[in-house]
């Protein structure tokens, strides 16, 4: 099994600390679901259970994360569940959600945070400046940035991975849904 390189490229500022046996459990498992066939993933759908449940144990998933995954209010889009609502209107229950495939994208948000290049991620950092003293005043000057950085990386289609890391950061859902919002918007 491959290791997962091409997570390396991405800020690891905001991965979370994993024990040695969840890197191991970690190292068995492809979290980019388009690189894995059907058997594969079988093969390692007990690992990503295993994963899921041990960072669930010890509380490890930052609350953002787990309210992005469990609260219909971090869910943008049609209907009113959350993305874990999704999966049970689906018809999967317990244990079949987080071996399903397409649980595997939440999974990475879980371990690592948004998927932006470092450059986009310190830049946005940098128009943020310190969430705790943002106000709505700033907001403005923070969606403007976040469009102007989405365009000069070429991100316009990456308006989740910003929203994603306006959380992390620190911002408000609210503010964090302007965000998306403005980078849905660049062209």
């Amino acid at each position: 099994m491959q290791e997962n390189k091409e997570l390396l490229r991405w800020k690891m500022a905001y991965a979370i600390e994993l024990t040695e046996a969840e890197s191991e459990v970690l190292s068995g498992i492809e979290l980019d679901a388009l690189q894995v066939d059907c058997m594969q993933y079988q093969r390692q759908a007990p690992l990503v259970l295993r994963l899921y449940e041990s960072l669930k144990d010890r509380n490890a998933i930052p609350e953002v994360r787990q309210r992005y995954w469990a609260d219909p209010e971090y869910r943008i889009g049609s209907g009113n569940q959350s993305h874990k609502g999704i999966f049970e209107k689906n018809g999967r229950r317990g244990v079949e959600i987080y071996t399903h495939p397409h649980f595997l994208q939440y999974l990475r948000y879980f371990l690592f945070g948004a998927q932006l290049p470092d450059p986009v991620i310190k830049e946005f950092e940098e128009i943020v400046g310190n969430p705790q003293w943002v106000t709505s005043g700033d907001v403005a000057n923070i969606t403007s940035g976040a469009r102007r950085v989405a365009r000069k990386y070429g991100l316009q289609t990456e308006a989740k991975e910003f929203y994603r890391l306006a959380l992390d950061i620190g911002l408000s859902q609210s503010y964090a849904r302007a965000v998306r919002d403005a980078v849905m918007k660049a062209k």
